[in-house]
């Protein structure tokens, strides 16, 4: 009997260790089925990639056509998420917390036709690939605000929307669209600055002699790598972290606080919520009157 109840045990522990398995392996399924079924969907915009890959013309129309076609919607998007799942984290009312819950999802899709609608960057393959980017961030978002149950606390409902491998799937797809823009934007430059170089290059820790060296378009392109890597999808832009590192050096504020780099001047900015939307336009005039930049709105706003 003892032997019986032995096997039995085993087989039943196999068993259940085998549906775990298969319940991860399903979950993360999901979630690339869900940036795939996009990346399908316009497998026709690739189809000049693999005869052509681009000259890779990045005119400014190109850049001045995906702001407002592809980056603005996108841009939208964030901004209400973010604020939207903010105040789901204060909120106690489980009406309030489902309908903030379908809202989201609803605002994914419709962000999702818009950047849709126009848009084909067959000469500039950054770009392309950026618009991808966004369409899978969002449908990637659109569903993760399906999964959660809006029972329970807006706290935690909250927390697991942010926690949940669809939001932090889609985030990272936003961030890298971003980082997809600001680069293209840098070979833009190369092509009417020959100061400015057309790729970021390695990047490493950035001491602050090596950053006042850097045009601006650069130091964006190198920020937005660095926000890519460190998973940080906020309202504001690179360039508004880019100002915000430029006045603390030049202020003596870095000094005083005994920073010694880029990247730790990033980090004390990001972790205490210091920078804000449009901290660029603040010191537009002071620090970059001279810098090369496309005529982007939030350049010139």
């Amino acid at each position: 009997m003892s032997s019986r109840n032995s096997r039995t045990q085993m087989l039943y522990t196999l068993g259940f260790l085998f549906f775990l398995i298969s319940a991860f392996a399903a979950f993360f399924t999901g979630v690339k089925v869900g940036a795939d079924k996009t990346e399908a969907k316009y497998a026709h915009l690739t189809a000049k990639e693999t005869t052509e890959e681009f000259s890779g013309s990045y005119q400014q129309q190109d850049l001045v056509t995906f702001y407002h076609n592809v980056f603005l919607p996108y841009r939208e998007f964030k901004l209400s998420w973010n604020e939207e799942v903010d105040k789901l984290s204060r909120s106690t009312d489980s009406r309030e917390n489902a309908a903030t819950l379908k809202n989201l999802g609803i605002l994914a899709d419709k962000q999702y036709e818009k950047v849709t609608q126009d848009s084909v960057f067959s000469g500039s393959p950054l770009l392309h690939e950026a618009q991808l980017n966004i369409l899978k961030s969002l449908t990637l978002f659109s569903q993760a605000s399906g999964k959660v149950s809006s029972g329970g606390a807006g706290s935690q409902i909250a927390k697991q929307l942010n926690g949940d491998k669809f939001t932090v799937s889609a985030a990272k797809f936003g961030l890298l669209a971003q980082k997809n823009f600001y680069d293209s934007m840098l070979k833009w430059g190369s092509k009417v600055n020959g100061k400015i170089p057309a790729q970021l290059g390695e990047l490493k820790t950035l001491s602050f002699v090596q950053w006042k060296k850097m045009p601006l378009l650069q130091k964006n392109a190198a920020v937005s790598d660095i926000m890519l890597n460190r998973s940080i999808f906020a309202g504001y832009d690179p360039q508004d972290i880019t100002a915000k590192i430029d006045d603390m050096i030049y202020s003596g504020t870095a000094s005083s606080l005994s920073l010694k780099d880029v990247q730790s001047c990033l980090n004390l900015l990001t972790s205490t919520d210091a920078v804000q939307e449009a901290d660029f336009m603040k010191w537009r005039e002071q620090y970059y009157a001279k810098e090369t930049l496309p005529e982007l709105p939030f350049f010139n706003e």
